[in-house]
């Protein structure tokens, strides 16, 4: 759900600062607002990646119950 909310937060502030543009020309804009997206999600993936890793290999010290040993 919070992908969502992300979303539609920003295309009103890009709706927004299209409409308080000025002078600047659509093309630039929209390749400014393009890379500000990209940056946003690689950011989010980034920690989003952080997170998982640290709480599998940091946090996690318990060990595993489900690992079976391949003998009987």
């Amino acid at each position: 759900m919070s992908s969502i909310g992300g979303f539609l937060a920003a295309g009103l502030i890009g709706a927004y600062k299209y409409r308080t543009r000025g002078t600047m020309s659509t093309s630039v804009f929209l390749m400014q607002l393009r890379v500000a997206a990209q940056g946003t999600v690689v950011g989010c993936l980034t920690i989003g990646l952080a997170y998982s890793m640290a709480k599998e290999y940091l946090f996690d010290k318990a060990p595993k119950e489900n690992a079976k040993s391949l003998t009987n």
